[in-house]
């Protein structure tokens, strides 16, 4: 692997199934990780990064568990100062 001018240019074997192995130092340096959109430009093959949609879904369900847990504990809030107000009448 070497650059010049910023351009960083390899020699990747393709295997017979059509396979190339990137260096991981270059997918770490490019953010390449499980997905990768592949386009071709001027008979260029290009890569870009995508991020994992199974990634942004499990950071999603997080996200509204979190929120269905504070939903909750208000919830509760509310119903306990509900309770002590029925039961001081």
């Amino acid at each position: 692997m070497y650059s010049t001018s910023g351009i960083v240019e390899l020699l990747l074997k393709v295997d017979k199934k059509g396979r190339m192995l990137i260096p991981k130092a270059l997918r770490e340096r490019l953010g390449l990780r499980s997905v990768v959109r592949a386009k071709v430009e001027e008979g260029r093959i290009v890569l870009e990064p995508v991020r994992d949609p199974i990634e942004l879904l499990e950071k999603a369900v997080v996200k509204g568990t979190e929120d269905v847990e504070k939903e909750i504990v208000e919830l509760r809030g509310v119903a306990e100062r509900e309770l002590r107000r029925i039961l001081d009448k």
